[in-house]
Parts: C-alpha cells; sequence; structure tokens
C-alpha cells in the first residue's frame, strides 16, 4: 500500500491482475457511493470528508507509473485510459455497481474515461476544472509563470488563502517526488505526465472525442475557478464542453483559484451534492 500517498484511513484492495489499489474511505455508514480519483490526498482530504456526510466516498490513488494493459500505439501506456480501467476495476472489486464520480483535474480523468466506456456506472460526474481539450491552447500561464516567478510565485497564483501556503509545501515535502505528479507542482517528465491535463488522449482522436460529448447522457457538472490559471490556459476548450455536453452544468466559483480544495473544500463538497440532488429533478 502506498501509504503516504493518503493522510487518513489508508486502505487497499488487491485486484484479479494482482494490482494493488491503494484507497481512503469515508462515510461508511451512508448507502450512495461517491469515488474520487486522485495522486495523492492530503489537501483533498477535507473535500472527502465533507461529502461523505452524505456519501459513502472512497478516494482512490492513482499511480504515475509501471507497468500498463492501455496500450497506444507505440506500446506506450496510455495513463489516462490505465487510470479509468483500473477505477472501473475497482469499483467492481468492491462490488460497487453505481456511483456517483466526483474529480478534480487529474482526478478527472478516470470520470471521462468511464463516460466513453462505462457511463451505465455513473449516476452523475462532477468535474472540477479539467474538460476535454477540443480548441488550440488559448495561453501558457501554467508553464510561464514557474519560470518566471519561481514555485513561491505559482503557489501564490494558485490559492487564495495565502495563510494556506505553509500547509502545500508540508504535503509536498511529505509525499516527496511522488508529489510532482500533479499539475500543482508540475512534472511533466513524469511517464504519466502529459496524460494528466488531456482527457481528449482518452479516444481515439478529436473528432471522436467531440462526437461522442455531443452524445453524453450522464449528467454533467463544471466547476471553474474565475482566476484559475488552467481556466483561461484552456478556455475555448472549456467553452466548447460547456456548450456542446447536453444539459451540462457550469458553475463559476468567482476569485477561487486552482488550488480551491485548499480555499473553499466545503464549497465543493455542496456544489456537488447540490448537483446530484437536482440531476435526480431534471435529468
Amino acid at each position: 500500500m502506498e501509504a503516504t500517498k493518503v493522510s487518513k484511513n489508508g486502505k487497499s484492495i488487491v485486484l484479479d491482475s494482482g494490482l494493488e489499489m491503494t484507497y481512503c474511505e469515508f462515510g461508511e455508514e451512508n448507502s450512495e457511493v461517491v469515488l474520487s480519483g486522485a495522486l495523492y490526498f492530503h489537501t483533498f482530504t477535507p473535500v472527502l470528508e465533507e461529502l461523505a456526510k452524505r456519501y459513502h466516498v472512497y478516494g482512490v490513488v492513482m499511480r504515475t507509473g509501471g507497468e500498463g494493459t492501455e496500450l497506444n500505439a507505440d506500446g506506450s501506456v496510455n495513463w489516462g485510459r490505465q487510470w479509468g480501467k483500473e477505477m472501473f476495476e475497482f469499483a467492481r472489486a468492491m462490488g460497487i455497481q453505481k456511483f456517483h464520480y466526483v474529480g478534480k483535474c487529474h482526478g478527472t480523468i478516470p470520470g471521462w474515461y468511464l463516460i466513453k466506456e462505462h457511463p451505465e456506472m455513473l449516476d452523475t460526474f462532477c468535474s472540477f476544472y479539467m474538460a476535454p481539450h477540443l480548441c488550440p491552447r488559448n495561453s501558457e500561464q501554467w508553464i510561464e509563470i514557474p519560470k518566471a516567478e519561481g514555485p513561491m510565485g505559482m503557489l501564490k497564483r494558485t490559492m487564495r488563502k495565502q495563510e494556506n501556503i505553509p500547509l502545500k509545501i508540508a504535503e509536498v515535502q511529505s509525499l516527496g517526488a511522488a508529489a510532482s505528479g500533479g499539475p500543482e507542482v508540475g512534472a511533466p517528465e513524469l511517464e504519466s505526465g502529459k496524460y494528466g491535463d488531456a482527457p481528449e488522449l482518452i479516444w481515439d482522436s478529436p473528432e471522436d472525442c467531440e462526437r461522442d460529448m455531443k452524445n453524453i447522457k450522464t449528467p454533467v457538472l463544471f466547476v471553474f475557478g474565475t482566476e484559475d490559471i488552467l481556466f483561461h490556459d484552456y478556455y475555448d476548450s472549456n467553452l466548447k464542453a460547456i456548450q456542446i455536453i447536453p444539459r451540462a452544468k457550469t458553475v463559476l466559483l468567482q476569485g477561487e483559484r486552482h488550488l480551491m480544495e485548499m480555499d473553499c473544500p466545503d464549497r465543493m463538497a455542496s456544489e456537488a451534492i447540490f448537483f446530484i440532488d437536482e440531476s435526480r429533478k431534471n435529468y
């Protein structure tokens, strides 16, 4: 078990394939299930704990290397598809038939895989920040700001409550190299790096992705922070996703930045809970 990647209630399960998956679990007394994927669960844990007031929540750790079965034409692992397949296999191993999927940034990738391959398992999909990129990138602030301002400058630009910066630094120090798998720190050289912010690579082509997005039946929620650098870097793609996914709901959180799980975990959870409740009336 990758115990360092979860801060509370760490557990593991071995899939039929022999892969050991690490996860954390909250709200066991509730019957309705939420799955959430991430590269690690430290500063994101408060969001899971808020959701656990209503749901049985599993935070599933996504791996960043090793062998895989979801291969590209050149034999490399398509980590977007691999993460999604392993989330599906985790749900089956745990005996979960239907669930709500809640993810942020990297953590949305399994949700997009499930939208494509196993929509019958999804009650709803809540995507915090990430949509497939079907338009050219608008800017490269996420790349340029660290070059110009350094790691601390980047932290200040991704967090509204500056007093939380030490918590993020402590998380990175605790995780070591494992922390560099996420876009909060940025490590495109990692084996899985190029898939972390590219859900469109789950599909064979952008055309296939756009076709499927226009035919999504699962209720989808997008939540963006208006000051999230990545929201603006991929602004046209985000807008296109909002427009073409049938009845997608979009929430813009004024003033929130990329690390909103540290600034307003209760608000993140409340948006997901409200959407799940509304989906029963409107879908």
